[in-house]
């Protein structure tokens, strides 16, 4: 095994924390516009916020990984909203899409359909079978472990960032290299993006070591063969 990561979508994006396995203690920072210029045969294990595996119909509460992780999760609960339906990339447009859904028993919100250029980008590569394993997370639930319970403030206002930043510190993330990426003049992703993607590469680390928390237990699988299962 080569290299872990953890990953999040951005605004013009993806932001990475990324390391070699016999150097994980020096985690570096990448922006890509694309995700394959992050996952390559270089990359044996990524965790990302953004769904892995879909269902092929909305259904309410959404897949079986966005309901149990949305009953572990403490506090604001809504930030694990929905993943989209498999019969959503379909559509070329959000109405399309809604009444595709609706047709099938349930419709899509406007924050899944936003989502959903970014999951087909990822859906590409799972269904490549590429070597890198790539698994599903959630940084709200990282922090909440890593915290041993849950965060105070929202992690868009300079409290949750200070909130967050800590917490990082706390799990043996160098100051410097926190401070670093939340000081310099972001076009391409927000402070959180960057912050959130640190807590991915903390859980890639426990996932490699096999301390993880799965979501759910045993895992279900797709219409593709991909698994849907956290990993926290």
């Amino acid at each position: 095994m080569n290299y872990i990561a953890g990953i999040d979508g951005a605004k013009c994006g993806w932001v990475c924390i990324s390391a070699h396995i016999n150097n994980l203690k020096n985690p570096k920072f990448f922006f890509a516009k694309t995700l394959t210029q992050l996952i390559n045969d270089k990359i044996d294990l990524v965790l990302i916020d953004m769904p892995v595996g879909l269902d092929m119909f909305n259904k309410k509460g959404g897949r079986k990984v966005d309901q149990l992780a949305r009953k572990k999760l403490i506090r604001r609960k809504s930030s694990i909203f929905n993943a989209p339906s498999r019969l959503t990339l379909k559509a070329n447009s959000y109405d399309e899409a809604n009444k595709l859904n609706k047709k099938y028993g349930l419709g899509l919100s406007k924050q899944s359909w936003n989502l959903v250029p970014k999951i087909k980008e990822l859906d590409l590569i799972l269904k490549s079978k590429k070597k890198t394993k790539i698994y599903e997370s959630h940084p709200e639930l990282i922090f909440q472990e890593m915290n041993n319970g849950f965060l105070e403030f929202k992690k868009k206002e300079k409290r949750g960032i200070d909130e967050r930043y800590k917490i990082l510190i706390n799990n043996g993330f160098e100051s410097n290299f926190i401070k670093e990426f939340l000081q310099e003049k972001k076009r391409n992703y927000n402070s959180d993006d960057f912050l959130d993607a640190c807590a991915l590469f903390w859980s890639a680390k426990r996932t490699l070591k096999g301390k993880n928390l799965n979501i759910p237990l045993e895992p279900t699988i797709d219409s593709q063969g991909i698994l849907m299962q956290m990993k926290i």
